[in-house]
Parts: C-alpha cells; sequence; structure tokens
C-alpha cells in the first residue's frame, strides 16, 4: 500500500486556526494542511506526533524512508526573500529511517558509482548548453565583440548561480533570456555600474540613469 503523503507547514500567518481542537496556531508552528488557504490541524491534533524528523539531502534516505512509513509529512518552511514555500525535511516513523539507512547501507558502493556516472554526464551536458547558449547569443548578437559569447554564457548559466541562464526558458534559448543575460553582461563590463554603489544612490537609480547606455550598446551588437 502507498504511502500517504500530507504537507506540513510552518506558518507564515497568525490568523489560523486548528480545526479539531479551535486552537490559534502561533507563527512559525506547524499547521498541518494541503496549503495555508485550506483547513488544517495543529501538530498535535495530527497524526504525526512521535514522528521524526528526517532532514533532507540525501535523495535515497528521503525515497526509502517515506516508502517504509504509513505517513509521510513534508515540512515545508516560508522563505520571505524567495517568496516560496521550501522543503525542510519530512517527518516519517522512526523504523522507517532506520530500515531506510540499512538498505543504503547495503547497495551504497552501487549508487556511489552510479552517482559519479551520472554527474560526469551532467557536467559533460552543461558544458554542452553553455556552448549553445553561447551560440545562441553570437545569432541574436552578431556585431558582439569576438568571444565575449563565452563570457557571457558562462556567467549567466552557472550553475547554482539562480541566474537568468539557469531558467527553463533560457534552456530553450529564448530571445528574451538572452536579452536579459546580454544587458547583464554589458551593465557591469561596459558602464560604470559597479563604481556608482557606495555614492548615496540606490540600485534602481544606477540602473534608470545606465539603462540608455546599455541598450546603445545593445543595438550595437545586434
Amino acid at each position: 500500500m502507498a504511502t500517504v503523503s500530507q504537507n506540513i507547514f510552518l506558518t507564515k500567518k497568525e490568523k489560523l486556526r486548528c480545526i479539531s481542537c479551535g486552537k490559534k496556531i502561533p507563527l512559525g508552528k506547524s499547521f498541518v494542511a494541503e496549503s495555508e488557504n485550506h483547513k488544517g490541524t495543529c501538530f498535535s491534533c495530527s497524526p504525526f506526533v512521535g514522528y521524526v524528523l528526517l532532514p533532507p539531502g540525501n535523495v535515497a534516505m528521503t525515497r526509502r524512508s517515506k516508502k517504509h512509513s504509513t505517513l509521510c509529512g513534508v515540512v515545508l518552511a516560508w522563505n520571505q526573500r524567495g517568496k516560496r514555500y521550501e522543503r525542510r525535511g519530512q517527518l516519517v516513523e522512526a523504523i522507517a529511517i532506520e530500515k531506510a539507512r540499512v538498505e543504503c547501507e547495503q547497495d551504497q558502493a552501487s549508487r556511489d558509482r552510479k552517482n559519479k556516472k551520472a554527474a560526469i554526464i551532467r557536467e559533460q551536458k552543461d558544458r554542452e548548453f553553455v556552448v549553445n547558449f553561447a551560440e545562441a547569443i553570437r545569432t541574436q548578437y552578431p556585431n558582439c565583440p569576438i568571444k565575449r559569447e563565452f563570457a557571457i554564457a558562462m556567467h549567466a548559466c552557472e550553475k547554482h548561480s539562480g541566474r537568468v541562464g539557469r531558467t527553463a526558458k533560457a534552456k530553450e534559448f529564448d530571445a528574451k533570456m538572452i536579452d536579459l543575460a546580454v544587458e547583464a553582461h554589458i551593465r557591469h563590463t561596459e558602464t560604470n555600474y559597479d563604481q556608482q554603489f557606495g555614492k548615496g544612490k540606490g540600485k534602481k537609480e544606477i540602473r534608470v540613469e545606465i539603462k540608455s547606455d546599455i541598450h546603445t550598446i545593445m543595438n550595437k551588437w545586434k
């Protein structure tokens, strides 16, 4: 029988109440529901009392402990900066974690080999993507300086950077994403943008001041 999975939100609201006991759920405390817009219970009234939190990071442990647990509570915390919920681990039965640990120890060597092979393949695909992104830049901006497209692509597509080159649309070589990558490159290399900080001006003000210069260069490169 498949494990029943349930979301557990660490609340960002102050007006939530448990539908079972009626008590107010304090800010930052667990709220068990489909979302914060649905009715739910406090943790004490949920079926997860006595369950153990397994932190994120180990995919095999996460998958296997969920498989062995009757219920699985996915703990989600609000990231104010990113304006989204982020996973903080899962609540499962202690015996499920122990069973998962034993299974992981038994096939650790095999999984290490597979992970190493997969990492090599991902790295190769990532290099190919950067080259293809650079080619797309050159196509859209045929007059940009020689080999500059590679510098733009490497910066925009740097792994774990969160930059425009890592977005889904960029991986489809969306024209707008290419424009944004080129614009960012010009901002930092062809203008005095970085030197303006610390002079009493905010980021938005500085960007407005150099916007026309950036667009002039972008038009020349097209």
